[in-house]
């Protein structure tokens, strides 16, 4: 989303394609880098946690049926193309 001086906000939208609202979990592997934040605009955060250039954020929201929300995150000194990402397991599109 925005780069500057040494580090980037970028973002994931998490798309819910089923018929019924759920949580969701989404999990990021960078190379290097200092996570500084991660959150969702308007809404009960979730829970985050950080590990050897990973990190897991686990929604405090539900995604409705057939909606969407964005998890915004603020990385230092990464790499602005994560080696992984997945949602609820499933391998993140769009890099």
């Amino acid at each position: 989303m925005q780069s500057f001086d040494g580090g980037f906000i970028g973002e994931v939208l998490i798309v819910n394609a089923s018929g019924a609202a759920h949580g969701w979990t989404v999990r990021f592997d960078f190379t290097g880098g200092r996570l500084v934040t991660a959150w969702v605009e308007g809404v009960p955060q979730g829970t985050l946690r950080q590990s050897d250039g990973s990190f897991t954020y686990v929604s405090g929201v539900d995604v409705s049926a057939g909606g969407s929300v964005p998890l915004r995150f603020h990385l230092e000194r990464a790499s602005t193309t994560p080696r992984g990402c997945t949602v609820d397991g499933v391998r993140c599109g769009g890099f």
